[in-house]
């Protein structure tokens, strides 16, 4: 039973759904746009991490002899962590878009490097969750791997857009660092094993 549930696609999905419960009933008592503005962008870039974080964390474990078990359990999943990573993006949007109930407004953020990345973000990521189907996979061709690199894009934009947006900083290193240490671990590895698979 639990092994069954451990492997269910949708008791994953609802796992990833609990904190979006927690904002819209927070939200519902508090009646902060301000807040769940960024609380959902906060999720976004955690989703993004994790999503990224994947095939380096496979690496990290094959080399400790860890076993690479729930890094793959977490690699069969991806796709849906990026679609996840997309809603919480759009809400944060959404919320964003709401607030500020006025066009002309919204046009002249954007003016501003700080929402333009937020914009860049967003934008790359609908891409990519437009993409993420076997549909475009076969579409696309040998297009598709390069185009779903387009999330590196993402990530900074991501990044830049929380340090330029936000004047406590903490956070977002606490965030950042450790996914920028799991990929240099990657690029340092492959550099290494260059006829080896890459991961």
């Amino acid at each position: 039973m639990l092994a069954r549930l451990i492997d269910s696609h949708w008791a994953f999905r609802a796992l990833l759904a609990l904190p979006v419960i927690g904002m819209l009933v927070q939200f519902t008592q508090l009646h902060s746009w301000g807040l769940l503005i960024n609380q959902s962008g906060e999720w976004a870039v955690r989703l993004l991490i994790l999503t990224l974080a994947v095939s380096p964390l496979r690496i990290v474990m094959k080399q400790f002899h860890s076993g690479p078990h729930w890094p793959m359990w977490l690699l069969k999943r991806r796709r849906e962590l990026g679609m996840a990573t997309f809603l919480y993006a759009a809400l944060h949007l959404a919320a964003y878009l709401v607030r500020q109930s006025n066009f002309h407004v919204v046009l002249f953020d954007l003016k501003l490097i700080e929402y333009a990345t937020g914009w860049v973000g967003f934008v790359t990521l609908l891409a990519l969750a437009i993409t993420s189907n076997d549909a475009s996979v076969h579409w696309l061709g040998l297009w598709w791997k390069p185009l779903q690199r387009v999330v590196y894009v993402s990530a900074i934009a991501a990044f830049l857009h929380w340090y330029l947006i936000r004047q406590d900083h903490i956070g977002l290193w606490l965030h950042l660092l450790p996914l920028v240490a799991l990929e240099g671990y990657r690029l340092l590895y492959n550099f290494r094993h260059p006829a080896g698979v890459r991961h």
